[in-house]
């Protein structure tokens, strides 16, 4: 979505959506993936993370990324609909699962029509990014308000993926 909406001037984004990979496989790919290209971004929604107990897992590939300059990695606590719902709401509530926040989108313009699918996010006209751009600078505003995330309080409402805008060079 970003790709198909900004004009990226030297930057060609490779989306690697992993289906089902366990934490391990996916840090393996974000690792290969730094070898190969200037960036790699691995974001993650812990929600899934908590309930399965791997906090200590993450923990550790969080330690040995900050150790690697090209990866980045950006949580979202509990995921990504929290992020959609900080352009429409500055909220610090913590969500133990997705769903709830799903629902909490439909309460607000312009997302009152929201649901969890390819084709809502991308296939839809308009998709979600130029759904939400208007509100941008608001989503950055709000979840810059939360804070980083700290891995020692994993359970807080938090999200990081605002980031991505200033490691792509991208000014809003």
């Amino acid at each position: 979505m970003l790709r198909k909406n900004e004009t990226l001037h030297g930057i060609s984004i490779q989306p690697e959506l992993p289906k089902k990979k366990t934490l391990f496989e996916q840090f393996e790919l974000v690792k290969t993936n730094a070898r190969i290209y200037d960036l790699s971004i691995w974001i993650v929604d812990l929600d899934v993370v908590i309930s399965e107990g791997k906090i200590p897992e993450l923990k550790k590939y969080q330690k040995e990324a900050a150790s690697i300059e090209r990866i980045h990695l950006l949580i979202n606590t509990p995921c990504l609909e929290f992020w959609f719902l900080m352009h429409v709401k500055n909220s610090g509530k913590y969500f133990r699962e997705c769903d709830p926040v799903g629902k909490e989108l439909k309460n607000n313009d312009p997302l009152k029509t929201y649901e969890k699918s390819e084709k809502y996010f991308v296939r839809s006209n308009p998709d979600i990014y130029q759904r939400l751009k208007p509100y941008l600078k608001t989503g950055i505003n709000n979840a810059t308000k939360r804070g980083n995330f700290d891995i020692e309080t994993p359970e807080q409402a938090k999200v990081e993926l605002y980031k991505i805008f200033s490691l792509l060079g991208i000014n809003i």
